[in-house]
C-alpha cells in the first residue's frame, strides 16, 4: 500500500468513523446527550459543584483516552496480521476513527487540567 493511500484512508476514517459517527450517535441519543450537557452545565454553574463536574469529566476523558490507545494498538496488530487489501483499508479507517476519539479525549483531559490548575491558583492566592 502506498503512503498516499495509507494517509488517505486514515483521514477518511478520521472523518467517517470519527466525526460523522459522533454526530450520528448524538442525533440517535439526542435526549440523553442533552440531559448530560444540561447536568454538566448545572454542576459547573455552582462554584461548589464545579470542581466535581470537572473531576468527572477529567476521569472519564483519561479512561476514554487510555481505552482509545489500547484499541489503536489492537487495530495496528490486526493491520499487520491481515493480508487482504480491502481488510487493511477498513482497518486503517477504523484507526482513523480511533485517532479522532483519542484527540477528543486529550482535549477533555487538557481542559480539565486547565480548570484544576486555575482552581489551585485561586486557592493558593486566598
Amino acid at each position: 500500500m502506498k503512503i498516499l493511500d495509507f494517509v488517505k484512508n486514515l483521514i477518511l476514517g478520521f472523518w467517517n468513523c470519527g466525526f460523522i459517527q459522533l454526530c450520528r450517535i448524538v442525533l440517535e441519543h439526542l435526549i440523553i446527550s442533552l440531559l448530560i450537557v444540561i447536568l454538566i452545565a448545572y454542576l459547573c454553574s455552582d462554584s461548589e459543584t464545579a470542581i466535581y463536574a470537572w473531576f468527572l469529566i477529567g476521569v472519564f476523558a483519561v479512561y476514554s483516552a487510555l481505552k482509545g490507545v489500547v484499541e489503536i494498538f489492537l487495530e495496528i496488530r490486526n493491520y499487520t496480521r491481515t493480508t487482504d487489501s480491502e481488510s487493511k483499508t477498513l482497518i486503517l479507517q477504523k484507526i482513523g476513527g480511533k485517532i479522532f476519539d483519542l484527540a477528543l479525549c486529550i482535549v477533555g483531559v487538557f481542559q480539565a487540567l486547565r480548570i484544576f490548575t486555575h482552581v489551585s491558583r485561586i486557592t493558593k492566592s486566598t
